[in-house]
C-alpha cells in the first residue's frame, strides 16, 4: 500500500530510528537501477495530442463571488493559452505537482493519488508564445515526482520511490538528472532520504536542497559530484524557498524556519497557522515579506526578518458552484508585482503586491471541468501555470506589448468602462494595458500597448482601428464572439493578433499589416465577402487567411 505523503508508519518509523539522521549514511545512490525506470516517449505528434485549444480565449477577471470584478475596464489582460491534459499510463491518469521554467522550456512534473507510486514529467516548448508544444515525455512507472528545479543544464527532482518503500528504505528521494539541450533524458542518480516523501527542491549555482515530509529533514548537496553536506531534521515539512542567501522552509506544525543556506544556522524562526491537512503547500517572497499558503486559513503574509504576520487574507467565501471544503489555499507564486494564488475550487486569485496585497480579481478556470480545483501556480516571464486538478494544466499568458518599437507616448491610458465604443467623427487614441469586453469602432481608435476582448471586436463602415502592439480577442468555439470588419471598414496591424473565435472580413473590408514583423494567428474560421483587401508583411501562423 502506498504511504501517505505526510505521515509516517511504524515500519519506517523503525527504519528511521535504524538509520537516525545520519543522512551521509542514508543518502546513497538508489540501488533499484534508474535507468530502467524511465520511459521516454518523443513522439511529438503523439504527445501533442495532450494539447487542447477548446477552451482558449481571452479570460475576464471577477471579483471573488464570480461576478466581473469592476465596471470599468482593467489593465491587466490575460489569455488563456491551451490546456495540457495530464498524462496516463497503464489506464491510470496523473496530476500535475510542481512547474519550472528555463528559457524556452516549462518543465512540469506529475504524481499519481492513492496507492499507486507513479510519475512523469513534461517538457513543453513555448517559445512560440500562441502555439506551445509538448516536445517530450518521461514515465516513471515506480515514482511520484512532486517538485522539479531547472539550474545550468540538469534538472533536481523530488518524490518517493515505491520501489524503496518494499525494500524498507525510506521511500523519499531526490534526484539528478542531466538534460540534452534542455530535454529530458532517462540517465539519472537517486538518493534515499529520510522521511515517505520528498515535498520540494531547490539549485543554485553550487548546491542543491531538499525538504521530505513527516519524519523528514531540509538537506543539502553539492552540485558538482552529487554528494550529501547537511541535513537538518524538522518536523511535517511542505515548502522550500531561496531569498537573499537564506533557505527558508514551511513546516506544516512548526511554521517557518531561516538557515543560512551556507552554514545551515538557523536565523529566524516563527510560527505561521497550523495546517492539519496532509497536502503539499508552497510559499514565495515580496520584498522583504513572504507569502505562505495556509491552507484552509488562507495566505498569510509575514515579515520574513521578524516574523511579524502583516497581513492575512482568508480563503474566498460564497463561491458560486464551490463547496467550501473544497476552498483551500494551496500555492502562491509571486511575478511582475503580482502574487497569484491557488485557492481551490474557488480557483486563481490575482493580487497587486505594491503594499499591502490588494484583490486584482479571480480566474474560476473551472466552468468546464466538473470537481476542478487550482491546486498548484507557478508564475515566471509573461506565463501562468495553474494545475487545475481533473482540469490539467492551464497555461495562460500576460501579455505584454513590444513597447520599445511603439512612440504612443503622449496618448493617456485608457479610462473608460468595460466596452470601448468609438462614436461617429470621435478619433480616440490610447496606450498602456486594457482587458476589456467589447470594442465597437465606428470612427478611428488607435490603441498602442495591449489590449484583450473577451467579447466581440466590430469595425463598422468608416472605422479604422490602429492597433499598435498586442491584441487578443474573443474565445474559442463561440461563434457569437468574432472578430468583424464591415464593408468599407479597416483593422491596421503592427504587432501581433491572437482571434480565439472566428474572423469575418465582409465585403469590402480591410486588412493592413504595417511595418515588419507583424503576425496573426486565427484559431476558428475566417469569411470572406467579396473585394476583401489584405496587405502588407506578416505571419499567417495557422495559414488562415489564404
Amino acid at each position: 500500500m502506498k504511504l501517505n505523503k505526510l505521515t509516517g508508519i511504524a515500519v519506517l518509523a523503525l527504519f528511521a530510528t535504524v538509520i537516525g539522521c545520519q543522512s551521509d549514511d542514508t543518502n546513497g545512490v538508489n540501488p533499484n537501477g534508474d535507468a530502467d525506470k524511465v520511459i521516454l516517449n518523443s513522439d511529438i505528434n503523439t504527445l501533442n495530442q495532450r494539447i487542447s485549444y477548446s477552451n482558449s480565449g481571452v479570460l475576464d477577471l471577477v471579483n471573488g463571488e464570480g461576478k466581473m470584478a469592476a465596471a470599468a475596464a482593467n489593465d491587466f489582460p490575460l489569455a488563456l493559452v491551451a490546456e495540457v491534459n495530464p498524462p496516463s499510463y497503464n489506464g491510470r491518469t496523473l496530476k500535475a505537482t510542481h512547474v519550472d521554467i528555463n528559457g524556452v522550456y516549462a518543465y512540469v512534473s506529475y504524481n499519481t493519488e492513492g496507492d499507486t507510486y507513479l510519475g512523469a514529467i513534461d517538457v513543453i516548448n513555448i517559445s512560440k508564445p500562441n502555439n506551445p508544444q509538448l516536445v517530450v515525455q518521461a514515465i516513471f512507472p515506480n515514482s511520484d515526482i512532486n517538485a522539479i528545479s531547472y539550474n545550468d543544464g540538469f534538472l533536481y527532482i523530488a518524490g518517493a520511490s515505491g520501489v524503496n518503500a518494499n525494500s524498507g528504505i525510506s521511500p523519499a528521494f531526490v534526484a539528478k538528472m542531466p538534460l540534452q539541450n534542455g530535454l529530458l533524458t532517462n540517465n539519472y542518480a537517486a538518493t534515499s532520504i529520510l522521511g515517505n516523501v520528498t515535498m520540494d527542491i531547490f539549485a543554485n549555482s553550487s548546491k542543491y536542497y531538499a525538504v521530505s515530509g513527516n519524519n523528514g529533514e531540509l538537506v543539502r548537496y553539492n552540485k558538482s559530484n552529487n554528494t550529501f553536506e547537511a541535513s537538518i531534521p524538522v518536523s511535517d515539512l511542505r515548502a522550500l524557498g531561496s531569498t537573499n542567501n537564506k533557505i527558508v522552509v514551511l513546516s506544516g506544525t512548526q511554521g517557518v524556519k531561516v538557515y543560512d543556506q551556507n552554514s545551515f544556522a538557523l536565523q529566524t524562526s516563527f510560527a505561521t497557522s497550523q495546517d492539519v491537512a496532509e497536502a503539499k503547500r508552497t510559499i514565495d517572497f515580496s520584498d522583504s515579506r513572504i507569502l505562505v499558503s495556509e491552507g484552509y486559513n488562507g495566505l498569510g503574509v509575514y515579515n520574513l526578518s521578524n516574523g511579524t504576520k502583516t497581513q492575512s487574507i482568508a480563503v474566498p467565501t460564497n463561491v458560486a458552484g464551490a463547496s467550501t471544503q473544497d476552498i483551500v489555499t494551496n500555492a502562491v507564486s509571486v511575478n511582475n508585482n503580482k502574487a497569484f494564488v491557488a485557492n481551490g475550487a474557488a480557483g486563481l486569485y490575482i493580487y497587486n503586491t505594491s503594499g499591502s496585497l490588494s484583490l486584482l480579481g479571480s480566474l474560476g478556470l473551472n466552468a468546464s471541468t466538473p470537481n476542478g480545483s487550482a491546486n498548484y501556480v507557478k508564475s515566471s516571464g509573461d506565463y501562468i501555470f495553474v494545475a487545475n486538478g481533473n482540469g490539467g494544466l492551464k497555461i495562460i499568458k500576460m501579455m505584454a506589448a513590444p513597447v520599445s518599437s511603439i512612440d504612443c507616448t503622449s496618448f493617456p491610458a485608457y479610462p473608460g468602462d468595460q466596452w470601448l465604443n468609438v462614436n461617429s467623427g470621435q478619433n480616440l487614441q490610447y496606450q498602456g494595458s486594457a482587458a476589456v469586453q467589447g470594442v465597437n469602432v465606428n470612427a478611428n481608435l488607435t490603441f498602442c500597448g495591449s489590449m484583450s476582448v473577451s467579447q466581440g471586436l466590430n469595425i463598422n463602415s468608416g472605422g479604422v482601428f490602429y492597433m499598435k502592439g498586442s491584441l487578443a480577442q474573443g474565445q474559442a468555439n463561440n461563434p457569437y464572439q468574432s472578430l468583424n470588419i464591415n464593408s468599407n471598414a479597416k483593422l491596421k496591424v503592427e504587432g501581433s493578433v491572437v482571434i480565439y473565435g472566428n474572423l469575418v472580413l465582409n465585403s469590402g473590408a480591410t486588412l493592413e499589416f504595417v511595418g515588419t514583423g507583424s503576425s496573426i494567428t486565427i484559431h476558428g474560421t475566417v469569411t470572406k465577402g467579396n473585394n476583401v483587401t489584405i496587405t502588407g508583411t506578416y505571419t499567417d501562423t495557422n495559414n488562415k487567411l489564404n
